[in-house]
């Protein structure tokens, strides 16, 4: 799958259970609707671990391939 496409999920169904965590929790108490704010922290904690390791496999990735010098071309010698 698409790493955007994980990302875009998970930073929407947290912010979608936090939407949710708020109008349930004023219609009934914070209590009873204490599950849809957890579920919100893990999926923004999911979020954040799944983009750092991304970063840290990009990293792994550029150090892996070493860079070539570029080579000059060579110049012709005049008689």
């Amino acid at each position: 799958m698409n790493p955007k496409l994980i990302k875009t999920l998970l930073i929407a169904a947290a912010v979608g259970f936090l939407i949710l965590w708020i109008l349930e929790a004023i219609r009934t108490s914070i209590g009873d609707s204490y599950w849809l704010l957890m579920m919100s922290i893990s999926f923004l904690l999911w979020y954040q671990y799944y983009r750092l390791r991304l970063i840290n496999r990009e990293k792994a990735q550029n150090t892996a391939t070493p860079k070539k010098k570029p080579v000059p071309p060579k110049r012709k010698k005049k008689r």
